[in-house]
C-alpha cells in the first residue's frame, strides 16, 4: 500500500473538513471519492450544505442576506451549481508540477476569520431580533 499526501491552504483544508463532515465521512474517504468521481460530477444532482466565510461573500449573497436576514450563505445547495472552493483546489495540481506551490494564505488566518464570520451571523440574528420585538412593541401600544 502507498501513501499519498496533497498539500491544501488552511482554508482550502477547512472546507474540504467542513464538507466530509456533512457527508459523515473522514477527509480521507472523501478524498478517496474525489478522485475517482469527481466532486463536479459527484454533487450535480445531489447537495450539500457548506457554510461561506464571510471572506468569501459575493455581492449576490451581501444581498440575499439583506433581505433574508438569518439566512447564511453557502455553497452546495442549489443542484447543477458551480463549486469554486473545490475548484482551487485543483489549482494546486499545475502549481505542484511548476514548483510554485506555496501557501497563499500564510497571512490569512482561518480560526480569526471563523470567529468574524460567526460574530456577524450573531449580529444579524440580535438585529433582527430587535427589530421583531420593537416591532411587536409598536403592535401591541397600538
Amino acid at each position: 500500500m502507498k501513501t499519498v499526501s496533497i498539500r491544501l491552504t488552511d482554508k482550502q483544508h477547512h472546507y474540504l473538513a467542513a464538507v466530509a463532515k456533512d457527508e459523515m465521512r473522514s477527509v480521507e474517504q472523501l478524498i478517496w471519492m474525489a478522485l475517482s468521481d469527481g466532486i463536479p460530477y459527484m454533487f450535480c444532482e445531489d447537495t450539500y450544505h457548506l457554510e461561506k466565510l464571510q471572506c468569501d461573500f459575493t455581492d449576490k449573497d451581501k444581498e440575499s442576506m439583506a433581505k433574508h436576514p438569518l439566512t447564511k450563505p453557502d455553497w452546495g445547495s442549489e443542484y447543477y451549481a458551480d463549486h469554486p472552493w473545490a475548484e482551487q483546489i485543483r489549482e494546486n495540481v499545475l502549481a505542484d508540477i511548476e514548483r510554485t506551490l506555496e501557501p497563499s494564505d500564510a497571512a490569512f488566518d482561518l480560526q480569526a476569520e471563523i470567529n468574524r464570520t460567526d460574530e456577524l451571523h450573531a449580529q444579524r440574528k440580535r438585529d433582527h431580533e430587535a427589530k421583531q420585538a420593537a416591532k411587536k412593541e409598536q403592535e401591541a401600544a397600538q
